[in-house]
């Protein structure tokens, strides 16, 4: 089998990481730590498990910053992965023969990623997984299933089990949700993320007072707008885009696309919500009254969660999703506006009890209910053989116009 691997031999990260300092995509070309290379046969860990073939695998933003070398080296979840490994986590596939019963061969599945403790072969099931979150898997420090490979959150960063950049690939039966009748791979592929946006709209709570500001508009963003005017259909969303074909996509959602540059949002919001702007001494201005009663940062960087606290209505919520590499960080507001910040961080049932439905299957209703939107957002799909086009194609999606970009076992770019 062949699958994409991340592998962060030392003199490869010194090597690609002093030349990402010079241009951004240099990593993806200078002494790599992703390669394609030949890996024994998978093999199954135990008898609930089953044989897959990826059909798409879909490149995330962790996936992007880990191949660019854009985390800090105290990250805390380094110490929750083990390398080398095959990354990919958003997963469409095939069932093949040989699995678990249930499964038969030729079916079509979305994978879920996480591994919580029955994937992991525990007979003492820890609280998280028992309330339905896996994210939060008191095990995932351990060895993978079957003491295979090292510990890790999820398929895709765990050594000895391949994630979906790959030709070949196992799953526990627990991780596969078959996709409704009609749903295309091309369409399906999104429900990771989108079970990412249903989560974090859960995290978000009620509608409060004003719009709900998003900060931006990729995958993540887009996933969130559309969960939000799907289930709060009296909410106005604001949401930060970058670039156009970005502003487009939000508007076909319904929502209002607003310029990316801080000061921008924050002069928006005041003319939005009728809120004064407060200029300091030094730095932007900020919002007194006024502003969003919840906010959704789904980019994660020290930039976006000011540009939250700015506009947050007094005790809001800002909710974040995505992970930026850590900087210093204004939060003085965060004391003055009472805010309340939330993490959101992947997604399992969508309540405690047993017969709660699972965010995979709300995510699949929801890009049914997308149509034709959905395909529209998976822009570019490539073999595993052009992953270095794929994830520059992913990395600079103003020149590209990219939203979703996948790799795929056989396919041309597209």
């Amino acid at each position: 089998m062949r699958g994409l691997v991340f592998d962060p031999a030392l003199p490869r990260l010194l090597a690609a990481g002093a030349a990402g300092r010079l241009r951004r995509l240099a990593p993806l070309r200078v002494a790599s730590p992703l390669s394609l290379r030949e890996l024994p046969p998978r093999d199954l860990p135990g008898p609930d498990w089953v044989p897959l073939r990826p059909v798409v695998t879909g490149i995330c933003g962790s996936d992007l910053r880990q191949a660019l070398l854009e985390a800090s080296a105290d990250n805390p979840l380094s110490g929750l992965v083990s390398f080398p490994h095959v990354l990919g986590h958003e997963i469409v596939a095939r069932v093949e023969p040989g699995g678990a019963a249930e499964w038969p061969p030729g079916a079509l599945v979305a994978v879920d990623p996480w591994l919580g403790c029955v994937a992991r072969g525990w007979s003492a099931v820890c609280a998280a997984c028992a309330a339905g979150f896996p994210p939060h898997c008191a095990h995932v420090h351990q060895p993978g299933p079957g003491g295979r490979g090292g510990p890790g959150m999820h398929l895709g960063n765990v050594r000895g089990l391949p994630g979906g950049f790959a030709d070949q690939m196992v799953a526990h039966r627990s991780q596969l949700h078959a996709l409704p009748e009609g749903l295309r791979p091309e369409a399906a592929v999104l429900a990771d993320p989108v079970a990412v946006a249903v989560h974090a709209v859960q995290r978000a709570g009620e509608p409060r007072e004003g719009p709900t500001l998003v900060l931006g508009a990729g995958t993540i963003g887009l996933a969130v707008t559309a969960v939000l005017r799907l289930t709060e259909p009296g909410t106005r969303c604001l949401v930060t885009a970058a670039w156009g074909h970005l502003r487009r996509a939000v508007e076909r959602l319904g929502a209002t696309p607003l310029p990316a540059a801080p000061a921008a949002v924050t002069a928006a919001l005041a003319r939005e919500t009728r809120g004064r702007l407060v200029t300091p001494w030094h730095g932007p201005a900020w919002l007194l009254g006024g502003g969003c009663g919840r906010v959704i940062d789904t980019i994660g960087t020290a930039s976006t969660m000011e540009t939250a606290l700015r506009c947050l209505a007094p005790r809001g919520r800002i909710v974040v999703v995505g992970v930026g590499r850590p900087q210093r960080t204004e939060t003085t507001l965060t004391y003055y506006k009472e805010a309340e910040i939330v993490g959101s961080n992947g997604y399992g049932r969508l309540g405690s009890e047993a017969t709660a439905p699972h965010a995979i299957a709300r995510a699949l209703a929801v890009i049914a209910e997308l149509g034709p939107e959905a395909l529209a957002w998976h822009t570019h799909r490539f073999p595993l053989s052009q992953w270095r086009l794929a994830f520059a194609a992913a990395a600079d999606p103003g020149r590209s116009g990219a939203i979703k970009v996948s790799l795929a076992p056989e396919a041309g770019p597209g």
